[in-house]
């Protein structure tokens, strides 16, 4: 008997093929069962136009990072395939890299990610007043302010202390998913006034999923968040990556106008 090949890939490619399935049941007259494989160094682009993936299935790949993961492999989708990924599916989800027969099916694939879940979630929300899914989505914008693990949970507790006021989040991570522009460098007035329920300088409160795959450390920021007064962030003047935090509006404006002035210097134009 020809043993099975196995292939360790991470779950992201699992999520853009699963995503896949979901686009082609909604968009394609899939009969029968199509085979997909995929080359070393095949461009996600190339993954869409292959898939005929719809403008929705790229703006969900892309704000969920899963663009910079496909991975070669040999994929069937059934006819009229029943796994969905839905918003429920996707709460289970742990980032990290899995090991799976590239046979696996859909159910038992779900089910060793349901036991990964209950294993990673065991104890950790303790007394939190927040929600699985409203953890994830806090997370999810924590994720895309920065990839300094060591202030996740600083720029946490501006999102909590925010939310805890009835203040609007004011995240510029959720301008970028409404507007649809993952490019972005600056987020412009133009942009503060796109209309989505996603857009947190619009809307007060959360909104309504998670605008990427947060990371366990985004997860632990938010669930460990310190105790801080903090309401305002912006960019250190050092251009190193990290923050100024500040608990008024005044030191705020303060942070701000190092920042501008970092800037100034060198020679960028606001």
């Amino acid at each position: 008997m020809k043993k099975a090949l196995i292939i360790t890939f991470s779950l992201l490619l699992v999520a853009v093929v699963g995503t896949a399935f979901y686009t082609l049941n909604q968009h394609t007259a899939n009969d029968t069962p199509r085979r997909i494989n995929l080359d070393e160094g095949t461009s996600y682009q190339a993954l869409c136009d292959t898939l005929d993936a719809s403008p929705t299935f790229r703006l969900m790949a892309h704000a969920l990072g899963l663009d910079k993961h496909v991975r070669e492999g040999s994929y069937i989708v059934e006819a009229h395939n029943d796994f969905n990924v839905t918003l429920d599916s996707f709460y289970l989800i742990r980032p990290n890299t899995y090991e799976f027969y590239w046979t696996v099916t859909p159910e038992r694939f779900m089910a060793r990610m349901t036991d990964e879940f209950n294993a990673f979630w065991k104890d950790k929300t303790g007394n939190f007043d927040y929600n699985l899914k409203n953890i994830i989505i806090i997370a999810s914008i924590v994720e895309e302010e920065t990839n300094d693990n060591a202030e996740k949970p600083l720029i946490a507790s501006v999102y909590l202390n925010r939310l805890s006021r009835g203040m609007p989040l004011q995240a510029d991570p959720t301008v970028k998913y409404a507007v649809g522009d993952f490019t972005l460098r600056r987020i412009l007035n133009k942009h503060l006034g796109a209309e989505s329920p996603f857009n947190t300088y619009l809307h007060v409160g959360l909104p309504p999923a998670p605008i990427c795959l947060p990371s366990e450390a985004s997860v632990n920021a938010v669930i460990g968040a310190p105790q801080t007064n903090y309401i305002y962030f912006c960019a250190s003047e050092n251009m190193d990556g990290t923050h100024r935090f500040a608990a008024t509006l005044a030191e705020h404006n303060a942070n701000a106008a190092r920042y501008h002035r970092a800037l100034a210097r060198m020679g960028v134009r606001r």
